[in-house]
């Protein structure tokens, strides 16, 4: 997708709506995900861990764009950015499950700031927009931020969090501040793990979640704001 080029970041960082969150909940339709236990499919879990975020998100307020309902498959990773970026949302959780890992693994993209490319940055990119492939550069900075501050909320709701940073799509495409999550197992020393399928426990995720995206709202900054501090 090199040839899609999206818009100078800055020229949309004042735009963010402050009451829109978007939520991609991967894989869909015939892509199941990776396999959850026998019968489950990662693609549920990510869709119901999703849903139980909007609901408690539009209780909070908020306008919820979710990139698939149901069945449906949500498009292309490209499509699904697509639909973030036009929400110009405050914010965007892109959310996986896996059997493997243990507790809750938070992402951001691995791209550096594009405070810190500026001086390299070639002449027509910086008149035109970046390429399509690092429209998240722009939002490094204000997505960790996001990123620590939910895995501090997990930590504090007794979920393990760790902090990763991934190239990834539709991670990489976004003009917003964006995280990913990827659910897994709890495991206690002596007790029986709890599966990712457990209800109790995506409801304690999804309002550990949704409590951090509350503040959130009234502290996010135009894009590349703290960038010079990368």
């Amino acid at each position: 997708m090199a040839a899609f080029v999206a818009q100078p970041a800055g020229s949309q960082a004042a735009n963010l709506d402050r009451s829109t969150i978007v939520l991609d909940a991967a894989h869909g339709g015939i892509d199941g995900g990776a396999q959850i236990g026998e019968q489950v499919a990662e693609k549920d879990v990510t869709l119901t861990v999703a849903e139980r975020l909007r609901v408690l998100l539009t209780a909070d307020g908020f306008h919820v764009v979710m990139t698939r309902d149901g069945e449906a498959d949500g498009g292309s990773l490209d499509h699904r950015a697509e639909v973030a970026n036009r929400s110009n949302a405050v914010a965007c959780v892109v959310v996986h499950a896996s059997s493997s890992t243990k507790g809750v693994l938070v992402g951001t993209s691995a791209l550096r700031s594009s405070v810190m490319r500026a001086a390299n940055r070639p002449r027509e990119e910086a008149r035109t927009g970046v390429p399509w492939g690092r429209a998240q550069e722009a939002y490094v900075a204000q997505s960790g931020l996001l990123a620590n501050q939910i895995g501090t909320a997990l930590t504090r709701a007794g979920i393990p969090a760790t902090m990763m940073r991934v190239m990834m799509r539709p991670l990489d495409n976004l003009t917003c501040p964006a995280i990913s999550i990827e659910v897994g197992a709890l495991s206690g020393e002596g007790a029986k793990a709890t599966p990712v399928t457990d209800g109790g426990y995506q409801q304690r995720l999804a309002e550990a979640i949704a409590a951090s995206l509350q503040l959130w709202r009234n502290q996010a900054q135009p894009a590349d704001s703290m960038g010079a501090g990368l």
